[in-house]
């Protein structure tokens, strides 16, 4: 779906009482996209929460990333290490999983998400370098999936297998679970994401 979509959806999810639980994605690659979201963002209003995409093919940069993080605020931005149809697994997570994009991160208050789940007809991994689900699961390596881009900066990992996820990163020591005490309730236009 294109920007224009966005208003639509999440007037559907505010007619069903839902729209803070609605996380609006979106693909920026330069400044007009920032600015073109942003104008998308503020016409729709509040109440739900967006989550920016920055794929490597477009940014190496942590400094675009800083102009996002003080555009939007976000809670998690999204960093895809595209795998397109390399023989090897990446062996850095590639520039937006860099210690300069951790220190982004930290100064910007916002988690790093790494989408580790499988695209039908797409090479394993394909938004992850190669070390996807497929690599964890089929092969049996969790490590070199989710402990990897634990080590890289990342917070929050998307993923199809989130048992396998869940345990090997608890057993770890790369999970911080939830408490057990009742979380006081978020207003709307500040929803966790976690």
């Amino acid at each position: 779906l294109d920007v224009d979509s966005l208003a639509g959806m999440i007037a559907v999810a505010r007619d069903l009482g839902m729209a803070e639980q609605v996380i609006v994605k979106e693909n920026l690659w330069n400044p007009a996209r920032i600015t073109t979201v942003k104008a998308a963002m503020a016409a729709i209003g509040s109440g739900f929460q967006f989550m920016p995409i920055i794929a490597d093919d477009a940014v190496r940069d942590a400094g675009f990333a800083e102009k996002v993080s003080g555009a939007f605020s976000p809670r998690a931005v999204e960093m895809i290490n595209w795998r397109d149809g390399a023989e090897t697994l990446t062996e850095t997570g590639g520039p937006l999983f860099s210690p300069r994009m951790r220190a982004a991160a930290i100064r910007g208050g916002w988690h790093i998400w790494a989408n580790t789940y499988a695209i039908v007809n797409k090479p394993g991994g394909f938004l992850a370098g190669g070390r996807g689900d497929e690599l964890a699961v089929f092969a049996s390596l969790p490590r070199e999936t989710y402990g990897f881009w634990a080590e890289r900066g990342a917070t929050i990992i998307q993923t199809d297998e989130p048992k396998a996820a869940i345990d090997w990163l608890a057993a770890n020591g790369y999970r911080v679970p939830y408490s057990d005490a009742a979380r006081p309730p978020e207003q709307a236009n500040t929803a966790s994401i976690n």
